[in-house]
């Protein structure tokens, strides 16, 4: 059952939401836009925020979908980590795409909301910290990224969990450089996040 699960987390993963929302509303490609990213923020800084709000929904969707699947299927822990790894490299490297996408935030978010709600509280508030702190969501989020298998291995006290966490900590530092960060670019083209909300429409 594994594979079926491996292969299932890929494709619901690998839906490219944003993109298809992007290309549906302006007929534009979302790769060309912005930073690049296939992704929620950067649909809300090119296109539209309520595309992005619900790029974000759907999204969500598919990684709850990753791990409530499995789940209800009977999988053991080990069997649904894999799938919402599965899920995340389909959002990362899409088939429909030519092996290209977005970030997975939201996807890995969500379903490690429902494979392990308190280790996102956990790394929620490491993040909150360092942020703080650094001021940077760039920094913050590598913080966040290293103490992620720790907080795993420990909540859940499986090996399984910490190797999950390092995996994803890992593919999501293959797309992370300060060249295409959506929050630097928010923060250079907007002085609060109010000010982003309130920001009138885009004109194309």
């Amino acid at each position: 059952m594994l594979l079926w699960l491996i292969a299932f987390g890929y494709l619901i993963g690998s839906v490219p939401v944003a993109w298809l929302l992007t290309r549906l509303v302006s007929g534009q490609d979302l790769r060309d836009l912005g930073s690049g990213n296939v992704g929620v923020l950067n649909t809300a800084l090119s296109v539209h925020r309520w595309t992005a709000a619900l790029v974000f929904l759907l999204e969500a969707a598919k990684g709850v979908a990753a791990a409530l699947v499995p789940r209800a299927l009977g999988a053991s822990d080990f069997e649904i980590g894999c799938t919402v790894i599965a899920a995340f490299a389909g959002t990362r490297w899409s088939v429909w795409l030519g092996w290209r996408g977005g970030r997975g935030n939201t996807l890995g978010a969500a379903a490690l909301a429902v494979y392990s709600p308190l280790s996102l509280v956990i790394v929620t508030l490491i993040y909150l910290g360092a942020r703080m702190i650094t001021r940077s969501n760039f920094l913050a989020m590598r913080v966040a990224l290293l103490f992620l298998p720790i907080v795993m291995g420990l909540v859940m006290q499986m090996w399984a969990a910490a190797l999950f966490g390092a995996i994803f900590a890992l593919l999501f530092l293959t797309s992370h450089n300060p060249e295409t960060d959506d929050h630097l670019l928010l923060k250079s083209r907007f002085p609060t996040l109010w000010a982003f909300l309130t920001a009138p429409p885009r004109r194309k």
